[in-house]
Order: C-alpha cells, then structure tokens, then sequence
C-alpha cells in the first residue's frame, strides 16, 4: 500500500501497519494477518518476528498479539500530558494571583525550554516566547532542573554548551555551578540574581515525580526593584505549595494509571 510520501521509511509504516492490524483481528496467525495487510506471509513474519524480539508482539500456539509493553510506552505518554496540563493550570493561576510572570519549564537537548507562561497585571509583558530555549545555567527555572539531574547529565551539559557569561553574576565554572547546584538541592529552590538580565531576579523551584526525578520547573520573575529578599520568600511560600500540590496530583495519576 503505497503512501506517495518519498520521505518515509516504508519498513517502519509496515510495522505499524501490522500493529494496526492485531489491534483489529487479535489474536490472530501468521496466514490471515499476512492477508490482513496484503503483504506475502514471509515479508509479515520478518515483520513479526522483529516485534515479538523487541517486545511489542507476543507469540502464543502460533498466535500472534499485541504486548502489554504498549501499556509502559502509553502510562509514559500519559503522565506527560497529566503534568502539562497540571503546569499549565498552575501557571496561569499563579500569575493571576500573584501579578508577576510566571513560567513552567522542561530540559531539552541540555537547555531550559519554556512550557507554559503567563504575565500577571504588575508585571509587563516580555518577548519571551513559549518554547524559548535559553541555558540552563543562568535561569532560576534552568537551575532548579539542572541542580536534580544526574551528575553525569549535568557534565555532558556543560560540554556541550558551555557556561556562557550573561552578566558579570553569571556562573561561569563548573565548581562554582556545581557548588551553586549543591546549594540548589539542599534549600529546594533556585534563584536567578541577575544572572541571565541585569535587572532582573526570579526564584523557581522543580517538580519531581515519585522517585524524585526531576520533570519540570516552575517559577517566576521580575525587575530587581521589587523582587526584594522579603518579596521572593513569600513567592517561594507560594511556589512551594504549588509544587506540593503537582508533584502529589502527579503521582495520584501514576498510581492511577498503574492501577486502573
């Protein structure tokens, strides 16, 4: 079954043509799931054959049908979108509540990737767009991240991008980072004093799932003036509650999905 798209690995397309298929017919032998999806039985059974070695299909008395693996790959998918959609909720409230800008953010590729933001009425709208990436290093949101990845993660990181300098307080060795993201891990927080924008602070804080890995950050920022000491502790009571209430939301529909 030609897809007229030159750009596609037709292998792969045949492969979930087949899962396709069980999904209707399963299970199901070799001779009617080669007539299934029209190709000669010896082309499906190469095809099954690679799925049954990677986990996908399951061959029992000659039958063939889909594994439960595609319940670990869906609950994976699932908790992704669960916690965006809990991040994006919380943004928006937060920024409603507390006035300022306020931004969730994730790691891709060793940078700091906006997921959500929203600005509240003190604060003036900024041009950073949803999905800026920016280094994790000089960001409160990039460090809170950065601070619970694995420390071998955190090195490859930094060889990659490098520590660039965005203002005379940017970290810019990896001892003072490392020293810097010790402390990160300890308070539970992290800020950005200047470091990224002259003028401007912000104080984020990571979401974890429930074997504390590091999923996201969320956070906000502001101008120096009236991000004060005094000011950033009760945001950080705020920000603190919020986390609470994502990371225990999160695990509830873990347990769900595993569950139910």
């Amino acid at each position: 079954m030609p897809t007229g798209n030159d750009k596609t690995i037709r292998s792969v397309e045949t492969a979930f043509e087949i899962l396709s298929a069980l999904g209707e017919i399963e299970p199901t032998g070799l001779s009617d799931l080669a007539a299934e999806v029209e190709l000669p039985t010896s082309t499906a059974y190469i095809h099954l054959n690679t799925l049954v070695e990677q986990g996908f299909v399951v061959k029992e008395a000659g039958q063939y049908r889909r594994s439960f693996k595609f319940l670990e790959v869906g609950g994976g998918v699932r908790q992704q979108l669960d916690i965006a959609r809990l991040l994006r909720n919380k943004v928006e409230e937060l920024s409603s509540t507390t006035g300022e800008i306020v931004g969730a953010a994730i790691e891709e590729n060793g940078k700091r990737v906006i997921l959500y933001r929203s600005t509240g009425e003190k604060a003036a709208a900024d041009e950073i767009p949803i999905g800026n990436h920016t280094e994790m290093h000089w960001t409160s949101l990039g460090k809170a991240i950065l601070a619970h990845l694995p420390e071998d993660r955190r090195r490859q990181i930094v060889e990659k991008h490098g520590l660039p300098e965005g203002t005379g307080q940017t970290f810019t060795s990896l001892p003072e980072l490392e020293e810097e993201l010790s402390k990160v891990r300890q308070q539970g927080y992290a800020i950005d004093d200047e470091e990224h924008l002259r003028g401007i602070r912000g104080i984020a804080v990571p979401i974890l799932d429930g074997d504390q890995n590091v999923k996201a950050s969320i956070g906000t920022t502001g101008p120096r003036d009236r991000f004060t000491p005094g000011y950033m502790a009760e945001l950080l009571n705020i920000l603190q509650y919020s986390k609470n209430e994502i990371e225990v939301r999160n695990q509830y529909y873990e347990y769900s999905s595993i569950d139910g």
